[in-house]
């Protein structure tokens, strides 16, 4: 496959492994309160990852912030100039639906593709190879309603699973929180309120 072709399959499997997760919350009763809002935006991936825990995960990589799948937050790509032909991708699913689901439910649509669990990775973790020389990793967090898939082109794919750990350690509420705009209207409006005391 031509290094143009093998590019953007790397970028259709990426945003694609978002995408075909279930995102719709399932029916409720109507005696049942409704499931929690789905994040109306993710932070960029300056914010996701910022630079110390990049330089830790992906040493002498760049970052580049691509196109948003329409179902996930960022699409954060990584390139190093010493391994031209490495290609590696971040992105987030958040999705409430995920802390309640069952745990085989959420794996099995990777395991009937041919995928393996990963032990001892967030909630849950499975990883697949969808092409010769690409390994996608897809864990689920276990203190918030994301998933990280990580998609890894070239070189030693089975790096794949520390980048997918990586991430996982840098998503946490107060990170996924900077970039819900009812988070930060509540933040500004506390600080407002402590302000406006008596002197």
């Amino acid at each position: 496959m031509r290094a143009g072709g093998r590019a953007a399959l790397f970028m259709t499997l990426a945003l694609a492994a978002c995408r075909s997760r279930p995102s719709d919350p399932p029916p409720v009763d109507a005696g049942t309160p409704a499931p929690p809002a789905a994040r109306a935006s993710l932070p960029d991936c300056e914010v996701l990852l910022p630079l110390d825990d990049r330089e830790l995960m992906l040493p002498g990589f760049t970052m580049k912030q691509e196109r948003d799948c329409p179902t996930c937050g960022p699409l954060c790509s990584f390139r190093s100039d010493a391994e031209p032909g490495l290609a590696v991708s971040i992105t987030w699913d958040c999705n409430a639906r995920y802390a309640g689901s069952d745990l085989h439910e959420l794996m099995a649509p990777t395991l009937q593709a041919g995928g393996v669990a990963v032990p001892a990775l967030g909630r849950a973790a499975v990883r697949r190879a969808p092409a010769q020389g690409m390994s996608q990793v897809l864990a689920w967090d276990d203190d918030t309603d994301c998933a990280v898939v990580v998609t890894w082109l070239g070189g030693e794919t089975e790096r794949a699973v520390e980048v997918a750990r990586s991430a996982l350690i840098a998503t946490t509420p107060a990170v996924l929180d900077a970039g819900t705009p009812g988070a930060q209207d509540a933040d500004a409006g506390e600080a407002g309120a402590g302000d406006s005391g008596a002197p």
